[in-house]
């Protein structure tokens, strides 16, 4: 008993240190894998193309070194993929990816299995460019890409933002008590632009996926993220949102989507929620929204004038001034960031004067060497010295 206690610690403890996204697989063929496996995000990239009959297993943004390497860890998870006796038949005729960000612990729930990734935009460039090369080569099928309170329908590759449901908050706030009557709803206030925000993207969630078109769904929810932001993840706002969320996943969402399909597969992501520790980041946000650059007012303008910071960096509330959200910007790799305005550019500036410092030493070494040569050629007798013996004795 004590031994199985060590073992819970010491994984709660790895899994601390080592953040991952939980993956969550649910088809009607209710297959399952004996272990929890986690894989590279290389690897989902595959299993994803697999199971939706895409081509391309390799995405633009990814470049797969190891192919041998991600193909034992697909082997790990086959028992996942949708089963079929017709080889000309579609392995699925549905699918629904839900991906989650800003979840407390995604260990704490009932895995199918784990990536070794935690950022989500990383899975939402991939499953798009899978989707968008569905559409691309299949024009009787369309798909809905539901992202920051606004929908848009791909059909033909042709775009298309759909009308979506306007609540008036009298309205919003009797659906959203009505249907999680359950929960402590109270906690949130429609008068705030985070509550607001997360009561509309729950109503919004749940009135399109009872919508039984069988266009592919994908759906990226960060209204947690930004309540965890806004209050903390020990606040009674996020707690109770991450409850409703995961209410409205298990018993609305993919219900609604499995009993539309017979062949239809659900992908859920959720991603873990990351805080920023860089104080010397936090002085430069306050210095530039003290210069009255890039402070918006609220959380959403910041995200729509800066297309959501470019997708390298997320907007942040600056604590020392009111109503002012800033981008903050990422890093490009283990060397550059990203900084401008909407986080659009990679700041090369030690690369370059890491080059100019070179180049400027290379030049001083030849020329160094140069004039040690020519001043060596100036020598009399031509810089032989000659050497005179003494006259022989008898």
């Amino acid at each position: 008993m004590k031994i199985i206690s060590l073992t819970t610690v010491v994984a709660t403890l790895l899994t601390s240190v080592f953040a991952r996204s939980s993956v969550h697989i649910t088809s009607n063929e209710k297959s399952s894998l004996t272990s929890q496996p986690e894989i590279s995000l290389n690897a989902f990239s595959m299993f994803y193309s697999h199971i939706m009959d895409s081509s391309s297993s390799r995405p633009a943004f990814l470049r797969l070194q190891d192919s041998n390497a991600q193909m034992g860890e697909v082997e790990t998870i086959s028992p996942l993929f949708p089963q079929s006796n017709d080889l000309f038949e579609k392995k699925v005729d549905g699918n629904l990816v839900v991906i989650i960000s800003g979840v407390n612990a995604p260990e704490d729930y009932d895995a199918s299995f784990y990536v070794s990734d935690d950022t989500p935009e990383n899975y939402v460039s991939l499953v798009e460019e899978t989707v968008d090369e569905i559409v691309q080569n299949n024009h009787d099928v369309g798909a809905i890409l539901y992202k920051n309170e606004e929908a848009v329908v791909k059909y033909n590759m042709e775009s298309h933002k759909i009308v979506t449901p306007q609540f008036e908050k009298e309205d919003l706030v009797y659906n959203f008590n009505k249907d999680f009557a359950d929960f402590y709803t109270e906690v949130f206030d429609i008068n705030k632009e985070v509550d607001r925000k997360f009561i509309t993207e729950v109503e919004m969630i749940k009135d399109l996926t009872q919508n039984e078109s069988n266009m592919l769904k994908v759906i990226q929810v960060e209204s947690l993220k930004a309540l965890a932001q806004e209050y903390g993840m020990d606040s009674k706002q996020y707690k109770e949102g991450e409850l409703i969320m995961k209410e409205l996943v298990e018993k609305s969402v993919i219900p609604n989507f499995q009993a539309a399909f017979t062949r239809g597969i659900s992908v859920m992501i959720l991603t873990p929620y990351k805080q920023e520790k860089n104080c010397k980041r936090d002085v430069k946000l306050s210095a530039l929204a003290a210069e009255g650059v890039s402070c918006y007012k609220t959380l959403e303008s910041c995200r729509n004038s800066t297309s959501d910071c470019s997708g390298h960096g997320q907007c942040t509330k600056v604590q020392e001034k009111k109503d002012c959200y800033v981008c903050q910007c990422q890093q490009a790799s283990a060397t550059k960031k990203y900084i401008g305005d909407s986080c659009q550019y990679i700041d090369a500036v030690g690369d370059f004067q890491l080059l100019f410092w070179t180049s400027v030493l290379l030049i001083v070494i030849t020329a160094s060497v140069v004039v040690c040569v020519y001043q060596s050629g100036n020598i009399v007798d031509g810089g032989i010295i000659m050497t005179q013996s003494l006259p022989k004795q008898d």
